[in-house]
């Protein structure tokens, strides 16, 4: 189910309606028992991408604190032929009492939303 850098690129690419400046974004989801989706709350924006090239890993930073958000035309520049292999994750940090957590999660799949001009990344809660 993960997704990969090749992916989200081929969804760029097959997806007319995905214009540059649609702004990246995360939809968090829960799947039950008998594989039902339900979405956790509204999508939010990609804040910074981030490769890791020592776990190949490209990362997608996302909070709610911001409003502002990585444009498809910026991953489409960060996302070159060296990282297609790269695993995509979102990336979220977590503070709790005793440490700074970040937690990534690999994504299941994309879509977007026209009429707010969001691409955004699928993944499990």
């Amino acid at each position: 189910m993960s997704k990969y850098v090749k992916d989200l690129l081929a969804e760029f690419a097959t997806q007319e309606d995905i214009k540059d400046n649609f702004k990246l974004h995360v939809l968090q989801v829960t799947l039950d028992d008998q594989g039902e989706i339900e979405q956790c709350g509204n999508a939010l924006p990609v804040t910074k991408l981030e490769i890791d090239a020592t776990s190949k890993e490209l990362l997608m930073h996302f909070t709610q604190e911001s409003k502002s958000s990585v444009s498809v035309a910026q991953a489409k520049a960060i996302c070159v032929s060296d990282i297609v292999d790269y695993e995509v994750f979102a990336s979220q940090a977590k503070e709790t009492d005793a440490a700074l957590l970040q937690l990534d999660t690999p994504l299941l799949g994309f879509g977007e939303n026209i009429e707010h001009q969001y691409f955004f990344s699928v993944c499990e809660v």
